[in-house]
């Protein structure tokens, strides 16, 4: 019996391993209380698609080992894969730890998996990379020596520019479109998930060269013009993703307040004094409106970080249900979609991949009329500020 259960724990570690990512509960993705922050920014180029990433320990007193093990899949379902590479990595709380890994490019899609074991508990995270053709980002920006990994720069900061190698010079094309903000679950309207956009400025630049861009907006960088390769990014206040100004609080209230409300915010022109006192006349409570102001700003700004795109993350259908409904107990995902699903109310929503040049992995939410009494529900708890 006890050669039994000491094979079983043998056994235990591989068949956690060994079953498909489909399976699997990946709301760690979006967990800022994790005691890992991992970020990552895929890139293809010289035949290859590279994995750049950084790996933080958040949480801890002491240093922690950390083993990574890169594997390869056909897709979600599968169960087990190839692995690729193993490294080990000691964290301390606060260390970085930036690296990259390269495979070679197929024709068919299919998938990277990163698992990140720590040693001492066994506990893991997993990382899946699906590899398609469509909209491959070929290019990245380095702030200093280090590459950029977040979809947002600060203005009026330098940063070099690098396309394909092959490339001398790179078009930049800049649009200063405000986009709207994503309309409830149960609207039967639905935001334009691949925008028709027409560029309000263009200019060129040398591969490599060194630039700080004096204007915010949506920057679309091409060496070829024809091709849906590209990378793009958002240039935003360097408090982004976080909003500090008062005209930059005001759009994300949108989801909580009634129209005449959101009218009064708009006019209160930036105007602390007249924005707090609407603030408090929605909650109905000075303190209540603290914790309302603490709470909801901290979900608008982890939206801002996890959903970026060519829009501001708070804007896109996942950040929307990310601030009012908070972190999905679970996350599924497939090739094509990530579920998400809130136990306590027994909700599901589904999110489709609807990628285009400006944000390949952007998805965009299957609205229905059945979520019409849940979210007035969450809105009124924000509104009493039980958050």
């Amino acid at each position: 019996m006890k050669f039994n259960f000491a094979f079983f724990l043998l056994l235990t570690p591989f068949i956690v391993r060994a079953q498909p990512i489909a399976n699997e509960n990946l709301n760690h993705l979006y967990d800022p209380t994790d005691e890992i922050d991992f970020e990552w920014a895929m890139v293809k180029q010289n035949g290859q698609m590279t994995i750049n990433y950084s790996l933080t320990a958040t949480k801890g007193s002491s240093p922690e080992m950390y083993l990574m093990q890169w594997d390869e899949r056909d897709s979600y379902s599968q169960r087990a894969g190839k692995e690729l590479r193993s490294d080990s990595v000691l964290l301390s709380t606060g260390t970085k730890k930036v690296g990259e890994f390269a495979v070679a490019v197929k024709n068919d899609p299919w998938m990277l998996l990163l698992k990140i074991t720590k040693v001492t508990t066994s506990k893991i995270w997993s990382y899946p990379f699906l590899i398609e053709k469509n909209y491959p980002v070929n290019g990245f920006l380095k702030d200093g020596d280090q590459k950029v990994l977040v979809p947002y720069l600060d203005i009026k900061k330098e940063y070099t520019i690098q396309g394909p190698p092959t490339t001398s010079h790179l078009f930049i094309f800049r649009y200063s479109q405000n986009f709207n903000p994503p309309f409830p679950p149960f609207s039967k309207n639905t935001a334009d998930s691949d925008p028709l956009l027409l560029p309000d400025s263009t200019f060129t630049l040398t591969n490599g060269q060194k630039i700080s861009f004096s204007k915010e907006g949506l920057y679309l960088v091409q060496s070829d013009t024809t091709s849906a390769e590209g990378f793009s990014f958002l240039v935003n206040t360097p408090s982004f993703p976080r909003y500090t100004r008062i005209q930059d609080l005001i759009d994300p209230l949108v989801f909580i307040s009634t129209k005449d409300e959101f009218t009064q915010l708009e006019q209160s022109n930036g105007d602390k004094v007249a924005f707090d006192k609407i603030i408090i006349g929605i909650t109905r409570d000075r303190d209540r409106a603290k914790r309302f102001m603490k709470s909801y700003y901290t979900r608008v700004e982890l939206a801002n970080r996890y959903f970026s795109s060519y829009k501001e993350g708070w804007k896109t259908d996942q950040g929307m249900i990310f601030i009012i409904f908070g972190l999905p107990d679970e996350i599924r995902k497939t090739s094509q979609n990530e579920i998400w699903y809130y136990k306590d109310s027994r909700t599901k929503f589904v999110f489709i991949k609807k990628g285009s040049i400006y944000a390949p992995n952007y998805y965009t939410l299957m609205r229905d009329d059945r979520f019409t009494q849940l979210w007035y529900n969450n809105i009124d708890l924000w509104r009493k500020s039980r958050f």
